[in-house]
């Protein structure tokens, strides 16, 4: 875990950046580096434009509309859910407990949950962003902004509607369901087909205290 080293400069940039050079994998090389990039991105970002903490870079008329349409209780409800790992989604839900008990997460499901709150349950990226601050190991302000704005659609890559299905992505990551029931134990003794297809055969393990998904998807 490198970003948390990074992030109170036990490491420089240039440091990680000279070495990752030295990597003979090149997918592994240009994956690295690019994230370097993004990192010194945001920062130039949060360095010239401070009111992005906050607010959004990009003005959008429908995100705000969308958002404010759900009531405060609806979305304390559904927020709460979120953070608590309680969806019903296992790709979702095993990420936040992971999250919740470890305080770290891969950049890969931080996007996946981060999508989901804004683009799926249409919740302000505000909150989502403050939940990350409160319990990332390696939080970091510019990045954990400049993230959350980008998979809401509002930062510097505007896209009104940049949706990563979570069943897809459960199955593109965890086929074997070994991440997911590792974080959420009361799930091991379903079926792993049954977990990929949770939204329409929760009703087969009625028995399980695991919740059906809270909105169709």
């Amino acid at each position: 875990m490198l970003s948390a080293y990074i992030k109170f400069g036990v490491i420089s940039i240039r440091e990680v950046f000279y070495a990752a050079k030295k990597i003979k994998n090149l997918k592994s090389r240009e994956s690295l580096i690019r994230q370097l990039y993004w990192h010194d991105f945001f920062y130039y970002i949060a360095y010239h434009f401070p009111f992005v903490f906050g607010k959004n870079l990009t003005p959008t008329i429908w995100w705000d509309k969308e958002v404010a349409a759900k009531s405060k209780s609806q979305t304390s409800k559904t927020l709460n859910l979120w953070r608590n790992g309680e969806t019903g989604f296992p790709i979702i839900d095993s990420t936040m407990r992971e999250l919740k008990q470890t305080g770290y997460i891969s950049n890969k499901l931080r996007l996946i949950v981060a999508n989901f709150l804004t683009q799926i349950l249409l919740i302000d990226w505000r909150e989502g962003e403050k939940y990350f601050a409160q319990n990332l190991i390696d939080y970091d302000p510019a990045i954990n902004n400049g993230n959350w704005q980008w998979t809401a659609g509002v930062g510097t890559d505007y896209y009104k509607h940049r949706i990563f299905n979570p069943w897809t992505q459960q199955k593109k990551l965890d086929p074997k369901c070994e991440y997911i029931k590792k974080w959420i134990p009361e799930i091991k003794s379903i079926e792993n087909k049954d977990l990929h297809n949770w939204y329409k055969n929760w009703n087969q393990y009625k028995n399980i205290k695991y919740p059906r998904p809270i909105i169709n998807f």
